[in-house]
């Protein structure tokens, strides 16, 4: 360790940015390896996750599951839908998978100070958390608006940290940090891949002539005959008309795709801000721009990301 980090408190700042949230663990691998010591951890959102079990000195257990992560290990953690008011899961057994891991439920429990960001639903205000129920307060930091249900704590109603402070470097400051590090996972916005604009394609014409009943006489033409070419034009008609609103329909978004993409870039734009207000000593950027905000099964590419850009920006 060089003289620059001896005899100094150092405070982590881990960012929003759901799956992406993943290189914050290669962020982690890379700060061992260079033997830094760090005192303080602040995260928002998957950040406060992440941060939650480096406090409890469990990022390993985090780790060996982001690595032989497929559908199936998924399926325990969001296998559920309560179709609530207010989301479409209140996350109940995310936060038992991950309390099994943790095991430990208390703020008190932890081996190092920890706090984790939530924004108050009816104010609109900041909220740190530092004390209290730990799998609370995180289920309070990871809440996306429209996906999970907020979380009442106290008389205050949370969710997601990241609309007012996407990557907390100055909660580590407070908390007493001489060298705040901060991750921001939430920049290089992409569309996610269910999510991304589709051009929208013209309704193709229906091919070839329809096949109509050749007439038996020349005097048909002004008949029946001319009944059935009437008919079958606009049967042509109303398929072309149901085509261009499937390719319609094809082109737009589903609404949680929508809700995850507009939190995404409001958290981007406002990390940037606030990165300017309040830099840290150390930002670390991963290049996470083709991972999606719910691809959390790309967790390899996203350690592999954070690694990198870890030991580019200590160098």
């Amino acid at each position: 360790m060089s003289r620059f980090w001896k005899h100094k408190r150092v405070g982590l700042a881990l960012g929003s940015g759901g799956a992406r949230g993943w290189a914050h663990l290669g962020v982690l691998q890379a700060l061992k390896e260079r033997g830094i010591q760090v005192d303080y951890v602040a995260g928002t959102s998957m950040g406060s996750l992440v941060g939650a079990f480096l406090a409890a000195d469990r990022e390993d257990v985090l780790r060996e599951l982001a690595q032989n992560l497929d559908w199936k290990r998924l399926r325990p953690f969001f296998w559920e839908v309560s179709l609530s008011r207010s989301g479409l899961t209140d996350g109940r057994k995310l936060l038992e998978e991950f309390r099994k891991m943790l095991g430990l439920r208390e703020f008190r429990e932890l081996d190092l100070p920890f706090r984790a960001v939530a924004t108050d639903l009816d104010t609109g205000g900041e909220v740190v958390l530092s004390s209290g129920n730990l799998l609370q307060a995180v289920r309070a930091s990871i809440s996306i608006p429209g996906l999970f249900s907020p979380v009442r704590v106290g008389r205050r109603l949370l969710v997601d940290g990241g609309l007012v402070n996407p990557v907390p470097v100055s909660v580590a400051r407070e908390m007493g940090a001489q060298i705040v590090i901060a991750v921001d996972v939430s920049q290089g916005i992409v569309a996610d891949k269910k999510s991304g604009p589709r051009k929208s394609k013209e309704p193709e014409p229906v091919r070839g002539p329809l096949a109509l009943p050749k007439p038996a006489a020349a005097e048909e033409k002004g008949g029946a005959t001319r009944l059935l070419d009437d008919f079958f034009a606009e049967i042509e008609k109303k398929v072309n008309r149901l085509r261009a609103a499937a390719a319609d329909a094809a082109a737009r978004p589903a609404v949680t795709d929508v809700l995850v993409q507009s939190v995404r870039i409001a958290e981007a734009r406002i990390a940037l801000a606030r990165r300017m207000a309040e830099p840290p000593d150390i930002l670390i950027e991963p290049k996470l721009g083709t991972i999606g905000t719910l691809e959390f099964h790309r967790a390899k590419e996203a350690l592999a990301a954070g690694y990198a850009a870890a030991r580019k920006a200590l160098d």
